[in-house]
């Protein structure tokens, strides 16, 4: 199950995390729940995953991203891109 849309959405992790953290150092202040609507507009990201992974973290979208540290921002990152992926395969049809 190597299809490219696949490939795509493994490489995607660091280009997820890189833009989270730029959102943190130029608009601290954002809720983090904008900054992750921008990720769905610039990364095309599932909506869908990033619901499941506010609620799997127990995160308010009305928190500030500049107020997470690194490590949470990591753990965001990974949740969102774990059920992105999840979405993606089982949009694909199996062969």
């Amino acid at each position: 199950m190597n299809t490219p849309a696949i490939r795509n959405i493994q490489a995607d992790f660091d280009n997820l995390l890189h833009a989270l953290t730029l959102r943190q150092h130029v608009a601290p202040h954002e809720p983090v729940g904008q900054s992750l609507s921008h990720t769905v507009a610039d990364l095309n990201v599932c909506p869908n995953a990033i619901q499941e992974s506010l609620s799997r973290l127990q995160l308010d979208p009305q928190t500030s991203i500049g107020r997470l540290r690194r490590t949470e921002l990591m753990q965001l990152a990974r949740t969102v891109h774990r059920f992105w992926r999840q979405a993606v395969e089982t949009s694909q049809p199996r062969t």
